[in-house]
C-alpha cells in the first residue's frame, strides 16, 4: 500500500516505476518483491534525480507499508531526496506534527490489535483533519481502513 504527500504528477511517475518494478521482480522470481527493496529501489530514482543537472527532484514524500515473508509487516517513509526509514507508525502531509504527536504518546510499546489500531486511526483523523467532520472523499477513506 502506498501513501503519497506532494506533487501528484510526480508521484504518478514513481507509482508507475514501483508498479514495473514489482512486475519484474514477479516475472524473475515467481514471488512478490521484498517491500525494503521496492522502497530502495524507488528512492535511488529519487535521490538520482537530485544529483544531475537539467532534473529537478520528485516533489513527493510516500508511505510504503507491506509483508513479505522475511520481516513480516513494514512501513517505510521516504522524503523527496530519497531517504527513508522504517517506522512502527508514522505520517505525512498537513497536520503530520500532530499527529506524530499522538503516535509518541498513546503507541503503546508492545504493539496492539487490530481494533486499537483502527480506534487510533480515527483518533488520528479526527484530530488533523481541518474541519470538525470528515468529507465524503475523507470518509470513504477511513471506511475502506477501519473494515479491512
Amino acid at each position: 500500500m502506498c501513501v503519497v504527500a506532494g506533487i501528484t504528477s510526480d508521484a504518478n511517475i514513481l507509482i508507475d516505476h514501483a508498479r514495473l518494478t514489482c512486475q519484474r521482480y514477479k516475472y524473475a522470481y515467481a514471488e512478490p518483491i521484498p517491500v525494503e527493496q521496492l522502497v530502495q529501489t524507488l528512492c535511488n530514482l529519487k535521490q538520482s534525480y537530485t544529483q544531475h543537472g537539467g532534473m529537478r527532484p520528485f516533489g513527493t514524500s510516500f508511505l510504503i507499508a507491506g509483508w513479505d515473508k522475511i520481516y513480516g509487516y513494514q512501513l517505510y517513509q521516504s522524503d523527496p531526496s530519497g531517504n527513508y526509514s522504517g517506522w512502527k507508525a508514522t505520517c505525512i502531509g498537513s497536520n503530520s506534527a500532530t499527529a506524530q504527536s499522538i503516535f509518541k504518546t498513546d503507541y503503546p510499546d508492545e504493539g496492539f490489535s487490530v481494533e486499537e489500531g483502527k480506534k487510533m486511526l480515527v483518533k488520528v483523523l479526527t484530530k488533523t483533519t481541518e474541519s470538525t467532520s470528515l468529507s465524503g472523499e475523507k470518509r470513504k477513506t477511513v471506511q475502506r481502513f477501519y473494515n479491512m
